[in-house]
C-alpha cells in the first residue's frame, strides 16, 4: 500500500448519522381538474406553476377563455383552493388530477397543402378534458413567397377583435418545421417532444370526389364553412354511419337534408328558416334540425362562432378513432379508410382559402365526476410519496348523511392518513350559508358524525374569496366573491406558521391571519365557539382587525385528549418521518453495540436541537426527551437474533396556551 516515503492522506467515516427534520407543510391536492396530467402527482412550487400546467380559475360562464372550456358557472373550488394556499404562505404542493368515465381528449386535424391534399396533421389534445375545446390549430408556410423556409404551425385560441375577423391568441408557435418525416425539423418530432398542448401526426387523408377538399378530418374533429361558400352547394356528410346530403338554396333560405342519393321523399327533411336569411344564426337552426330529424343524433349541433361561420359539430360515438363527421365518395363508391375524412362542396364554386389553413378543436369531455374508485387509486399511489403531509380534497364536503358518497371518500383519506402516519386530511364542512345545520351546537357537530381520527383536523365556517373576474367597469354584473372551502387557506398557514415558528407552534392566533379571502361568510361569536370548540371544530373569526384562525384542535379531541392539538400531531409525525429518512442508511449494518451508540447519538443530537428550538416541555434535556437503544434496554436476544433494531425515542410535547386565565385581586386595604 505504501510504496515510497511521504505523507499519505486517507479520508475515514465518522460514522455519525446525521438527522434533518423532515418537511412538514407539502400539502396534495386530489381531485378533478380542468386540465393537466391524471393519474399521477405534480409536484408544483408557486401559483404561476399551477396556472401553466393546470388552468387559470373557471369561475362562472364567460369569465376566461385562456384554454378553459366555457359554460360553467359558480366558483372554481379547486383553483380557489390552490389560490388560497399560496396566498397564506404555502410553498410547496403535488396536484393530483382525477378523471372520471367518459372523459375524452379534444381533437383536431388540418390539411398539409405541400402533399396536395394527401396528407394533414392530425392533433391531438395532450391530456382528457373540455379545456381543449376553445383550442385553434393554425398551418401555413412561414413565407407564402419561399416554400424552403418551411411551415408555421400555431396553436392557440380566439377571441372577438375589432374587425370582422377574430384575433388569433398564440400559446405555442414552431416556426421551420417541415412535412419530411426524413428532416430534421420533421413535424411530428418537433411537436411531440416540445408541446404541452398536443401530440402530432402526419397521416394520410382519404380522397373526396366531386369538389375542393376544405379540410382534413378524423373522429372528434369539425369543420368551419364560410356563409357564403354554402350557397347553392351540397355539403356529403355521412354522420356515424348514417349518408346525409344538405342541399342549401341559393338565397339560403332553405336546407334539404336527404338521406342518402335517391332516396325517396319520405326519407327527407326540408328545414325552412327564416326566409330571406340575414345571419349565420337561423342557418344553423336549421341544419341542425335538419340532420337530427333525419338521423335521429339529438346531439348533432350546428351553431355560429364568433368569427362568424357556421359550426358543425357531430356528436361524439363510443368506438375509438371511428369518424364522427365525414364526407362520402360519388354515389355508389367504397367509404373512406380508416376514418381519415374531408369535407367536400359537389360544386364549381372556387373556395377563397386564406393565407393559413386551420382547425377548431371539439369532442373533449371532462367526463363524470371522480367516483370512490378513482380516489382509492390515487390515495394508493400517494403511499409512494411520503413528502405529502397535507391532504386536501377540494369541493369534497363533508356531510349530515353518514352514508353520503363523499363522506366515504374523506373517510378513505383519513384512512390513508392514518397508514402513512406522517400526514393530516383538512376536512371541510358544508357551507353554512345554505347548510339547513350551522354548527350552532356541540349537538349539530356530534349529529354530522365528523371524523374522530387524530390525522383530520376541521375548520368553519367557509370564506368569501373575490372573483378575479369582477370588474366594476367592463364587468359589474359579475359576483364580486365566491364562498370557498377554508382547508386550503388553512394549510398555507400551517406552511407559514411552521417556516416562521416551527411545526410545534399552534397554527393559531392573532399571527395566524387569513390571506386572500374578505373573512367568513359566517360570523362566529363566543357563545357559538364555545359549542364547537369541544368537538374540535376550528374557528374562523375577526378578532381584532383581519380575520385569523382562532381553534388548533384536531378532531380526535374527545376520544384522544392527548393528540387533541394540531400541532401535537404534526411534531410527532415531523419525528417519526425525520428519523425514517435518516435510518435508512443504517439498514443491513451489523446489528450490535456500535450501531446502537451511533443510533442513540444521531437520534439524541436531533432531540437537543428540538429541544434548544422549543420544541419541547421541561427546562432540561432529561426533561424533554430520552432516546434509547441496546440489548437489554429496547431490544432482546431473540430481536437481534430476527435483525431487529429498536430506537425507542420519548418527547415531551409542547402544547399550547389555550386558555389564558387571569386573576384580578382588588386590595382593600394593607397593615404596616
Amino acid at each position: 500500500m505504501y510504496k515510497h516515503p511521504g505523507v499519505y492522506i486517507e479520508h475515514v467515516p465518522s460514522g455519525a448519522l446525521a438527522i434533518e427534520a423532515a418537511s412538514t407543510s407539502t400539502a396534495v391536492f386530489v381531485g378533478a381538474v380542468r386540465r393537466g396530467p391524471p393519474g399521477e402527482p405534480v409536484l408544483i412550487l408557486n401559483r404561476g406553476e399551477f396556472v401553466d400546467k393546470f388552468g387559470e380559475l373557471n369561475d362562472e360562464a364567460g369569465g376566461i377563455r385562456d384554454m378553459v372550456a366555457l359554460g360553467e358557472s359558480g366558483p372554481d373550488y379547486f383553483g380557489h383552493a390552490v389560490s388560497g394556499f399560496y396566498a397564506n404562505g404555502g410553498r410547496k404542493a403535488y396536484i393530483m388530477r382525477l378523471l372520471g368515465a367518459n372523459a375524452a381528449k379534444a381533437t383536431g386535424a388540418v390539411v398539409d397543402r405541400s402533399s396536395g391534399g394527401n396528407q394533414a396533421l392530425y392533433l391531438t389534445a395532450a391530456n382528457e378534458g373540455a379545456w381543449a375545446n376553445t383550442m385553434v390549430a393554425k398551418l401555413g408556410q412561414v413565407d407564402d413567397a419561399d416554400a424552403t423556409l418551411g411551415y408555421l404551425l400555431e396553436l392557440g385560441y380566439e377571441v372577438p377583435g375589432a374587425g370582422a375577423e377574430p384575433d388569433f391568441i398564440a400559446l405555442e408557435s414552431y416556426a421551420g418545421v417541415d412535412m419530411d418525416p426524413n428532416g430534421a425539423r420533421f413535424v411530428d418530432k418537433i411537436v411531440n417532444s416540445q408541446s404541452a398542448l398536443v401530440t402530432c401526426e402526419r397521416k394520410a387523408v382519404g380522397v373526396a370526389s366531386g369538389g375542393e377538399r376544405l379540410q382534413a378530418l378524423r373522429s372528434g374533429s369539425l369543420r368551419t364553412l364560410n356563409f357564403n361558400d354554402l350557397k347553392e352547394a351540397v355539403l356529403r356528410l355521412t354522420v356515424n354511419g348514417s349518408s346525409v346530403h344538405l342541399t342549401f338554396a341559393a338565397d339560403l333560405s332553405t336546407v334539404t337534408a336527404v338521406l342518402s342519393p335517391g332516396a325517396p321523399a319520405e326519407e327527407s327533411n326540408v328545414a325552412t328558416p327564416d326566409s330571406p336569411v340575414s345571419s349565420l344564426f337561423g342557418l344553423a337552426e336549421a341544419v341542425e334540425e335538419a340532420v337530427q330529424g333525419l338521423t335521429g343524433m339529438d346531439r348533432f349541433s350546428a351553431a355560429q362562432t364568433d368569427d362568424n361561420q357556421l359550426l358543425l359539430v357531430p356528436p361524439p360515438v363510443a368506438a375509438p378513432g371511428s369518424a364522427t363527421i365525414t364526407s362520402t365518395a360519388a354515389p355508389g363508391g367504397a367509404a373512406e379508410p380508416d376514418g381519415r375524412i374531408v369535407l367536400a362542396f359537389d360544386t364549381a364554386t372556387t373556395l377563397n382559402f386564406p393565407g393559413q389553413d386551420k382547425t377548431y378543436f371539439i369532442n373533449g369531455a371532462d367526463g363524470d365526476a371522480p367516483g370512490q374508485a378513482q380516489y382509492d387509486a390515487a390515495f394508493l399511489t400517494m403511499r409512494d410519496y411520503r413528502d405529502m403531509s397535507i391532504v386536501l380534497l377540494p369541493g369534497q364536503v363533508w356531510g349530515a348523511d353518514p352514508n353520503n358518497p363523499v363522506n366515504t371518500i374523506i373517510q378513505s383519506a383519513i384512512a390513508h392518513a392514518e397508514y402513512m402516519k406522517n400526514r393530516v386530511v383538512v376536512v371541510d364542512p358544508a357551507d353554512p350559508s345554505v347548510s339547513a345545520s350551522r354548527l350552532n351546537t356541540g349537538k349539530d357537530v356530534k349529529d354530522k358524525k365528523f371524523p374522530t381520527s387524530t390525522f383530520s383536523a376541521l375548520y368553519y365556517p367557509w370564506l368569501e374569496a373575490p372573483n378575479p373576474h369582477y370588474d366594476a367597469d367592463t364587468a359589474p354584473n359579475r359576483e364580486r366573491s365566491f364562498a370557498v372551502p377554508p382547508s386550503a387557506f388553512a394549510a398555507g398557514l400551517w406552511a407559514r406558521i411552521d417556516g416562521s415558528r416551527g411545526v410545534w407552534k399552534a397554527p393559531a392566533g392573532l399571527e395566524a391571519t387569513v390571506r386572500g379571502a374578505l373573512g367568513p361568510n359566517l360570523l362566529i361569536g363566543n357563545d357559538r365557539q364555545d359549542q364547537l370548540n369541544e368537538w374540535g371544530v376550528n374557528c374562523i373569526r375577526n378578532i381584532i382587525g383581519p380575520s385569523v384562525i382562532w381553534g388548533a384542535r384536531t378532531l380526535a379531541t374527545k376520544v384522544k385528549p392527548d393528540q387533541r392539538y394540531v400541532p401535537v400531531r404534526r411534531t410527532s409525525a415531523m419525528i417519526g418521518e425525520s428519523l425514517y429518512n435518516a435510518l435508512q442508511a443504517v439498514v443491513f449494518e451489523p446489528n450490535k453495540h456500535v450501531l446502537w451508540a451511533a443510533l442513540r447519538a444521531g437520534a439524541g443530537d436531533f432531540m437537543d436541537q428540538l429541544f434548544r428550538a422549543g420544541a419541547f416541555q421541561g427546562e432540561k434535556a432529561s426533561e424533554a426527551y430520552y432516546v434509547r437503544c441496546g440489548l437489554n434496554s429496547t431490544m432482546t436476544q431473540a430481536d437481534i437474533d430476527s435483525g431487529i433494531v429498536r430506537l425507542v425515542v420519548g418527547y415531551a410535547p409542547l402544547k399550547p396556551a389555550e386558555f389564558v386565565v387571569v386573576q384580578i385581586k382588588q386590595i382593600v386595604g394593607q397593615r404596616g
